[in-house]
């Protein structure tokens, strides 16, 4: 069965007891990574009991957040999960026993629209919050500082699968992401 670390960059700490809940993970098969944009951890009564608080303050729109937790995992599949949406209530029925170094699906809207097929593994084809991804396909690739950073990532991790047949993907045809969830 899968480990999933899910990582969510921290500017609203406000959410985090929402998304908490949404975790319907096993919990020794995930481990949640919650790095602060902060110098100071915020009131420990915003922090639940299931995450691993870090603290990595700079940056824009929490990409050295990402960095900095995916240098503290070693093992298992990644999956960035922003604090403004919540995990998707059928994600891990569809992946738990996936093995793939590369899982995409689809994404809606908060409205229910479809918003990205997820099968485009291109700039503008992906979000963040729309495919999972093993450590060992991340390898030493991090996030870059432009806005465009998750398509870029996407796009390198393509690219290390063309470059390397030992690496799978899976693509879901089903909508397991919700985009900003909780705005």
């Amino acid at each position: 069965m899968m480990f999933l670390n899910i990582v969510t960059p921290c500017s609203r700490p406000e959410n985090l007891h929402i998304i908490s809940k949404s975790i319907n993970i096993p919990a020794d098969h995930y481990k949640w990574w919650v790095v602060f944009d902060a110098h100071d951890l915020p009131d420990r009564k915003l922090i639940p009991n299931n995450c691993e608080p870090l603290l990595h303050a700079g940056g824009k729109v929490g990409h050295m957040q990402r960095n900095y937790a995916i240098d503290k995992i070693h093992t298992g599949h990644v999956y960035m999960n922003d604090d403004d949406t919540v995990m998707h209530a059928q994600l891990w029925q569809h992946i738990q026993h996936l093995h793939h170094d590369f899982i995409s699906f689809k994404q809606n809207d908060v409205h229910g629209k479809l918003r990205l097929m997820g099968d485009k593994l291109k700039l503008g084809g992906m979000d963040s919050h729309n495919f999972i991804v093993s450590r060992d396909l991340i390898g030493n690739t991090r996030w870059g500082h432009a806005y465009t950073a998750d398509g870029r990532f996407v796009c390198d991790m393509h690219g290390k699968m063309q470059a390397n047949a030992a690496f799978t993907a899976c693509y879901i045809p089903e909508v397991l992401s919700v985009y900003n969830a909780l705005r």
